[in-house]
């Protein structure tokens, strides 16, 4: 009987004292919290860029608007927009019977003179000097045949519309058997190989360019290809209208890049080596301050900073964060001090 009695009170500690341990255990498990996933970065010694940021267009250095010189029909054009074509290569031909002729005419006539003209010197009784040229060349008409000759030549040669520099056709108006006048549009001659950005700057932003300074210039289409370029001009005026004067940023030729593309620049108007950098999104204002919120051992660690200059995304720091340490930059606006994070970079 006292064996059961024993037996039975052993069994009802046992379950007392084990209930009050997964009591204890599942209190600990409500009161340390999930850690709140996060991203973050390392604070790091860089290069920090204050930038003058715009956005602009690519374009050609180089273009070329054709034009007709003379009236008459189309008898050779470009196959294609994009087709390339070498400097001094022909690349429309206006075919017109009338300037043909005129030069045939023009040659006859100077040939005709220049006998004359050759045979009043060969017959010059008396000395004959730069003066007696310059009468017989006026008496024999030779002077008014090569001044029509040459009218004709420039005439019978504006029929063919030749490339200044080596480039692709693009804007094509004008096509075979299509008949044109003196000043009709044909197309465009592009350098696609010269490019620039063109941005327009505010006053204020203006005064900070000079030539020659770096720029790093964005391309979206391009998957936000990054090309390091360099500032050739600024406009000596500023538009009064908007108060505002063009930059052209110089860039490199890369594949696939196009004059018209959408371009974000960033001039670069001052450089500090040697700093702390963090992203500017690690910086939040509280209590009219800056701070970050830092990991420490899976915490969140709420440190006041104090920052320097900022550019191309990234800011400075002076005080507060050292080099090496991991600051939040996504996930922190409600985070309170010491939350347990997890970093999901």
């Amino acid at each position: 009987m006292f064996r059961r009695i024993s037996l039975f009170l052993f069994t009802v500690s046992f379950i007392l004292f084990s209930g009050c341990g997964d009591k204890e255990e599942l209190e600990r498990e409500t009161l340390e919290p999930s850690p709140l996933p996060v991203t973050a970065s390392v604070a790091s010694i860089d290069v920090l860029y204050e930038v003058i940021s715009s956005t602009g267009r690519v374009s050609s250095r180089r273009t070329q608007t054709l034009t007709a010189q003379i009236q008459g029909q189309i008898v050779q054009a470009p196959e294609y927009e994009g087709e390339e074509f070498s400097e001094g290569e022909v690349i429309f031909r206006v075919a017109s019977g009338q300037h043909a002729s005129n030069l045939s005419a023009a040659n006859s006539e100077y040939r005709n003179a220049q006998a004359l003209y050759q045979f009043e010197i060969d017959n010059y009784r008396g000395e004959i000097t730069d003066g007696v040229r310059s009468m017989l060349r006026q008496t024999t008409g030779l002077e008014a045949a090569s001044a029509s000759l040459s009218s004709a030549r420039t005439q019978y040669g504006n029929s063919a519309v030749a490339a200044g520099f080596n480039g692709v056709i693009s804007d094509v108006t004008a096509q075979d058997g299509m008949t044109v006048y003196p000043g009709s549009p044909l197309g465009t001659l592009v350098d696609p190989w010269s490019l620039q950005v063109e941005v327009n700057l505010d006053e204020r932003q203006l005064a900070r360019c000079t030539p020659g300074l770096k720029a790093f210039v964005i391309i979206p289409s391009l998957n936000d290809t990054v090309l390091v370029g360099e500032v050739r001009s600024v406009s000596p005026v500023i538009d009064p209208s908007f108060r505002s004067g063009t930059v052209v940023v110089d860039v490199p030729h890369i594949p696939n890049l196009r004059p018209g593309a959408t371009a974000r620049t960033e001039i670069v108007f001052a450089e500090h080596e040697g700093s702390l950098v963090i992203p500017e999104q690690a910086v939040l204002i509280r209590d009219d301050r800056p701070m970050v919120f830092a990991v420490t051992d899976g915490h969140a660690d709420w440190r006041y900073v104090t920052l320097g200059p900022a550019g191309r995304g990234f800011v400075s720091v002076t005080d507060g964060i050292t080099e090496g340490e991991t600051v939040i930059t996504s996930g922190h606006y409600s985070l309170a001090h010491d939350a347990p994070v997890a970093v999901v970079n």
